[in-house]
C-alpha cells in the first residue's frame, strides 16, 4: 500500500471512531509519516490503522448489543 493511500485509511477510521481528524498526519518522504507528534513507517501506520479498525467494529458491536437489549426491553 502507498504511503496516500495508507494515509487516508488512517484517516477515515480515526474520524470514524474519534468523531474528529487527527491532531497531525504528514508524509515525511522516505515511507515515514509522522502521526500525532509520532515519527512511523508506512507500515507500523498500517498496523496503528488495523489495530484502531478492530476497536472501531468492538465498539460498532457493543452499540448494536445494546441497541439489541433496549428493543427487547420494549417488546417485553
Amino acid at each position: 500500500m502507498n504511503t496516500e493511500n495508507a494515509m487516508a485509511r488512517y484517516m477515515d477510521i480515526y474520524r470514524s471512531l474519534y468523531r474528529r481528524t487527527p491532531s497531525e498526519l504528514r508524509d515525511l518522504g522516505g515511507n515515514w509519516v509522522l502521526v500525532n507528534g509520532a515519527r512511523m513507517t508506512v507500515e507500523e501506520l498500517e498496523q496503528l490503522t488495523e489495530q484502531l479498525r478492530r476497536e472501531l467494529h468492538q465498539e460498532q458491536a457493543r452499540k448494536r448489543g445494546l441497541v439489541r437489549r433496549l428493543l427487547n426491553w420494549f417488546s417485553s
